[in-house]
């Protein structure tokens, strides 16, 4: 939904008369849309369940534009919801920027756990020298932050690489 929301975004800018008024009322149904599954997610998250590798397939099952691959090691168990739900925001939002801010035409996302701690590593095609942090990756980092976790962000040439860190008795 967010990614629909970028695409309808974009195409609202492009558009005009009556299509950019179908356009403006498509993007408050995915507003819409995304304010329920957050409030799915909450309430998961309130009963304490959360299945994070479904949730990812999810997350990534239509994202336009880019051709995403997601492993999650067998080994991966993430039974605190505030953990999981970093995660999948991490995610989130490491998508978003690749939408958002790049060409990038294919994602790689890699869950691990290492220890006590879950690895996420997303990285694109999109290759950039420089990096603004705005409001999307300083939340990211706050988000991190309040469950222990780190926040690495690498650009080159090559592509962006976001790399979290997560402790599971956060």
């Amino acid at each position: 939904l967010t990614a629909l929301s970028i695409n309808l975004q974009i195409a609202e800018r492009m558009a005009d008369g009556d299509l950019k008024g179908r356009i403006e009322q498509s993007r408050g149904l995915a507003r819409l849309l995304l304010s329920d599954v957050r409030d799915a997610v909450s309430t998961l998250r309130d009963q304490g369940q959360i299945d994070l590798r479904r949730s990812l397939e999810l997350l990534v099952e239509n994202v336009p534009r880019l051709d995403i691959t997601l492993e999650i090691a067998p080994s991966v168990v993430v039974e605190n919801v505030e953990v999981a739900d970093a995660i999948i925001r991490c995610v989130q939002e490491a998508l978003t920027n690749s939408l958002r801010h790049s060409k990038a035409r294919h994602s790689w996302i890699e869950i691990t756990q290492e220890s006590q701690a879950v690895r996420v590593e997303v990285r694109d095609d999109g290759g950039t020298t420089e990096l603004c942090e705005g409001n999307g990756l300083k939340g990211m980092r706050e988000r991190l932050k309040s469950v222990g976790g780190t926040l690495a962000i690498e650009p080159n040439r090559a592509g962006v690489a976001v790399r979290a860190q997560i402790p599971l008795a956060a």
